[in-house]
């Protein structure tokens, strides 16, 4: 299976630490941040990774290097001028292996403990184009918020709003398929 990872950002409300190292770079538990979230897709199957870099971006191949000693591989996709977070999938994307399975996006700044594999198993029984990540808070208003109808199907996506519609959030996965 194959994922790719969103790291581009700058990180800017981290500064100063993020003046020399990219957010997904900072160490947690000892290890940059992005390490754990790689341990995570190397356990649910993941083989190939494409990094989708912009800031500072030589520091993640320096660092990881192909990926071997993750027990995948890695590439790594820069992003030269802003995309978003739709074209820095779109730029990432010509470096995913040719494949029909469905491919994991996930944010470089979020780490979970849900169930991917069962995220994605979830996505090919419904024979779904894009499968989201989504959670309950109990207060939604410093998150966008994503209203979902009734057979689960997103109906919006609302930017923060001092009466969010809805309680769930998009946690930064999602699982696509090529139509």
């Amino acid at each position: 299976m194959q994922a790719i990872l969103l790291v581009g950002g700058q990180g800017t409300r981290l500064r100063p630490l993020t003046l020399t190292t990219p957010k997904p770079m900072l160490p947690v538990a000892g290890v940059p941040f992005v390490t754990h979230q790689l341990a995570r897709l190397a356990a649910a199957g993941f083989d190939h990774v494409v990094l989708a870099t912009s800031y500072r971006a030589e520091v993640f191949e320096q660092h990881f290097g192909d990926g071997a000693v993750l027990g995948m591989r890695l590439s790594y996709v820069v992003e030269r001028e802003p995309l978003g977070t739709g074209g820095a999938i779109r730029n990432a994307a010509g470096a995913l292996d040719d494949s029909d399975e469905p491919v994991v996006v996930q944010n470089g700044d979020v780490l979970s403990d849900h169930d991917l594999a069962g995220q994605v198993a979830r996505h090919l029984a419904a024979g779904a184009a894009a499968t989201l990540h989504l959670v309950t808070v109990a207060d939604a208003r410093a998150y966008g918020c994503v209203p979902t109808g009734e057979d689960g199907r997103v109906l919006a996506f609302h930017e923060k709003m001092p009466e969010p519609v809805s309680q769930q959030i998009n946690a930064g996965c999602y699982v696509l398929t090529d139509r």
